[in-house]
């Protein structure tokens, strides 16, 4: 293939489980936040891509799948932290150019969102910029800070309002076991401080919104991973993991019964794929913990779990 023909990409890629069949276009490289949970830029030095750079790469997904791309995706680990007048320019381009494609969507980090103007995020949201995947990983504040992740809870309310009001729909993920083991308090307030945050974001209509949760993996050469070496961190057992998730499930209660809070534990970090709606499914929910905790033997092998 002529190397002029090939869509930039810097490995490895990061895309959430739902953008498996979007166009992926590298906006920018690795993250500007670095958590200690997190591998997206331990091989990578963060970076804006060249707008011009970014828009030969549309042009060539143009040529090559034409009228087949529908949804796309803006590497990378926080795309959204590129300036408003860049990130519309190419936004636009690419609703422009693709005469198929229906929405774009990026990761974002609260700060992200929360720098940017109501007006900005309209125009964003306007041009296309339909979905924000948005690692909140706790509502806990001390965990939050510990794990490095430049974040409050308050942070998360406010950005997650913010975008709504926009109209760019809100993807926010978990992450259990986040507080280690041998911690039982802060295990407890991690579910329970979580389930507040998204009780207080519920929107009062009856808009789709995301709720999901990862489970805690410890990729090497990350800050959590150097403390389970020492000793100072250890990992939650399948058991921990799931006591803690149905804990928050117990606290969920929306202030609107029309609420269309899609919820998933499926991705292949966790022990026990669930999906449902919160909190109108919270019993369902309950149920299939309950049966995971009592039947152990249909949990996901380790071995079998993966980022």
């Amino acid at each position: 293939m002529n190397s002029s023909e090939r869509i930039y990409y810097i490995q490895p890629v990061f895309r959430p489980p739902s953008e498996a069949n979007s166009l992926l276009i590298q906006l920018t490289e690795g993250c500007s936040f670095k958590c200690d949970f997190c591998m997206s830029n331990l091989r990578k030095e963060f970076k804006i891509r060249e707008i011009d750079d970014v828009k030969k790469d549309v042009d060539i997904a143009k040529r090559k799948f034409g009228n087949l791309i529908q949804k796309l995706f803006f590497l990378d680990g926080n795309a959204m932290v590129t300036p408003t007048n860049k990130l519309l320019e190419v936004t636009e381009y690419a609703m422009k150019n693709l005469p198929n494609l229906e929405r774009i969507g990026v990761y974002a980090h609260a700060k992200d969102i929360l720098k940017k103007t109501d007006t900005q995020l309209k125009l964003l949201s306007e041009a296309g910029l339909k979905i924000a995947y948005v690692g909140f990983e706790t509502g806990y504040d001390q965990l939050l800070q510990e794990v490095n992740k430049n974040a409050t809870k308050a942070d998360y309310i406010e950005a997650s309002k913010k975008l709504m009001k926009a109209d760019i729909m809100l993807s926010a993920t978990f992450i259990n076991g986040l507080g280690g083991a041998n911690r039982p308090d802060i295990s407890k307030v991690h579910a329970e401080e979580s389930a507040d945050l998204v009780n207080k974001i519920c929107p009062d209509d009856d808009r789709i919104w995301y709720i999901a949760f990862l489970t805690l993996m410890v990729p090497q050469g990350t800050e959590i991973y150097r403390r389970k070496l020492s000793g100072s961190f250890k990992e939650m057992n399948s058991r921990e993991i799931l006591q803690e998730l149905k804990l928050f499930i117990n606290k969920i209660n929306f202030h609107n019964n029309k609420a269309q809070c899609i919820f998933r534990s499926n991705h292949a970090s966790n022990y026990l794929p669930i999906k449902g709606t919160l909190d109108r499914d919270k019993e369902k929910i309950l149920s299939v913990l309950n049966y995971g905790l009592s039947h152990e033997d249909i949990l996901r092998p380790e071995f079998y779990r993966a980022l």
